[in-house]
């Protein structure tokens, strides 16, 4: 009122400007417009959030699940899901389960008693929450996984198979036959196509599975570098490391380094995410990258479509990697001092 006042307008002269609605029978004049700009500055005049979100029944505030901040290939996902979300007019609510089973019930009891639009959810632990997935069901609540299932929700993933096979055809290229796999992850299901990729380019090749090559652990950094460390001082010591992930790279590359060994002479090593981390690793690594961008950017626009059109049918995405080879595998890239991307094979 205060601002229509002072402009010489009328109130739904103002809501539509400051709303910036361009759908009205007779176009609002430039002059009109600047008019109502100029007072709503001049009286400090600021939309209340909490009255639009009452009065339009949406809160313009998507609630997000991640397992973890430390690695970096989730805060990269994050980014890209603020960062699209912001250019749509959507704020994000953040909850961080940190990979334990309850914390992660928690997180999802908080978004369902929020004032919140829709969801984007990165699970670790979905399948041992019946409860929560019924509710989440019933509720009809928007939503887009970006983890692999098939019960009929938005979802948006990677194609890690295919990367896997490929980073398992180049090592194995290299002439590497001791192929060691550090599987570090909250849940050992999480990897079951990677694992998979690795068994089977393992029999193709005629190299018999070791088990003393394939370690299971955590998902830190120092469960990469206490791996990589009992690995290396075994009477099955490896020439060449496969992580995971890229996080745990970082911990392999210490043990490597303190065990007074070379990457990739003596011992090659290989991640997975394509995080900027391994870009600026010593030397660089070679990983599977993961379209972090192209996820967030997906996630966002199939969930604004759901909220769009809440029954239209299920979207599954699937995202192609890229395989980086890098000096931390192949040799001769490191021998000419090419420290960049120099080789890259995508499916």
């Amino acid at each position: 009122e205060d601002v229509a006042a002072l402009a010489g307008v009328s109130r739904s002269t103002v809501s539509l400007v400051l709303n910036n609605r361009t759908d009205r029978p007779i176009p609002i004049s430039e002059e009109t417009r600047r008019k109502v700009w100029e007072a709503a500055e001049k009286l400090g005049y600021e939309p209340n959030a909490l009255a639009r979100s009452l009065r339009s029944g949406q809160s313009h505030s998507i609630g997000v699940l991640a397992p973890n901040v430390f690695n970096l290939h989730y805060l990269e996902i994050l980014d890209s899901i603020e960062r699209n979300l912001a250019r749509r007019g959507y704020y994000l609510t953040l909850v961080i389960s940190n990979f334990d089973p309850q914390r992660e019930r928690r997180c999802f009891r908080s978004l369902f008693q929020q004032r919140l639009d829709g969801l984007i959810l990165m699970p670790t632990f979905l399948d041992v929450m019946p409860d929560e997935v019924a509710t989440l069901t019933e509720l009809r609540r928007p939503v887009v996984f970006l983890t692999p299932g098939s019960d009929g929700h938005d979802r948006v993933t990677s194609n890690l198979r295919a990367g896997a096979e490929e980073m398992m055809d180049h090592l194995l290229s290299l002439g590497h036959k001791r192929i060691a796999f550090i599987n570090g992850v909250a849940r050992g299901e999480l990897t079951l196509q990677r694992q998979a990729a690795y068994r089977e380019k393992l029999e193709a090749a005629g190299i018999p599975f070791d088990e003393r090559l394939f370690v299971n652990c955590g998902p830190t950094m120092a469960d990469g570098y206490r791996s990589t460390l009992a690995l290396l001082r075994s009477d099955a010591a490896p020439t060449a490391i496969w992580t995971i992930n890229d996080l745990l790279a970082v911990g392999a590359r210490r043990a490597i380094y303190e065990m007074g060994l070379r990457v990739p002479e003596d011992v090659a090593l290989a991640g997975c995410d394509g995080t900027a981390l391994a870009a600026q690793m010593a030397p660089p690594l070679t990983t599977i990258e993961i379209q972090t961008e192209e996820i967030g950017r997906r996630a966002v626009d199939l969930l604004l479509g759901r909220i769009a059109d809440p029954e239209r049918d299920p979207v599954q995405e699937v995202l192609g990697t890229r395989l980086l080879i890098r000096p931390s595998t192949d040799f001769s890239l490191r021998k000419a001092g090419i420290s960049d991307t120099a080789k890259v094979r995508m499916r």
